[in-house]
Order: C-alpha cells, then sequence, then structure tokens
C-alpha cells in the first residue's frame, strides 16, 4: 500500500488498489485532522489513531498520527484535502495539505 504524507503528497496507484494518508497529531490539544475527498472517486475504507508512545507507556499528551486509508475507485484524478483544526471551532484550519492521487 503506498503512503501519502505532509512532505510526500503525489502518488500514483491502480484502480482498486489502497492507499493511505498518515498525518502527524496530538489529539490531547483538540486538534484533529478534517479530510475531505474533493474531487475523484475513492472510498474510506478505514481511519484510525496511531500513538508514538510505546505500549504499557504512562506517556499522557503525547503525539502520533491519524491515518486514513482509502480504495482508488476508477481512473483519474483523486483530490484530498486535510485540515488541522479543532472541530468546535469556526476559525481557518491551524495548517492544510492537499494530497494528489493518480488512478491508472
Amino acid at each position: 500500500m503506498k503512503k501519502l504524507t505532509e512532505e510526500f503528497n503525489k502518488v500514483s496507484v491502480a484502480k482498486g488498489e489502497y492507499f493511505a494518508i498518515e498525518l502527524k497529531s496530538n489529539p490531547s490539544t483538540g486538534y484533529g485532522w478534517d479530510v475531505q475527498l474533493k474531487a475523484g472517486k475513492a472510498s474510506l475504507v478505514m481511519k484510525d489513531y496511531i500513538s508514538d508512545a510505546q505500549p504499557g507507556s504512562m506517556l499522557v499528551g503525547g503525539g502520533g498520527k491519524q491515518v486514513f486509508v482509502y480504495k482508488a475507485e476508477e481512473a483519474g484524478a483523486i483530490e484530498i484535502e486535510a485540515g488541522y483544526k479543532r472541530s468546535w471551532e469556526t476559525t481557518p484550519p491551524l495548517k492544510s495539505k492537499s494530497f494528489s492521487i493518480t488512478v491508472k
């Protein structure tokens, strides 16, 4: 499965192939990634949060990453936008990122 990140935001996949978007996050701050499909056809099949803390550790307030797994449904271009924001605030996101996926 191909992975996109804040630093690596373009990829090519085949129709029916899965791809993941992994974004650094710290939900203890109230912030999280709001990810939206803007163009193309892809299905969100899973979203998860993976902590950077070691299993069994007592780390509180540590960061990790949010993971969004999609399936490319048809050939063409997929555009996905993500904004790092607090869900209850109406202000613009703290940071934004765009992802471009070419489906063959």
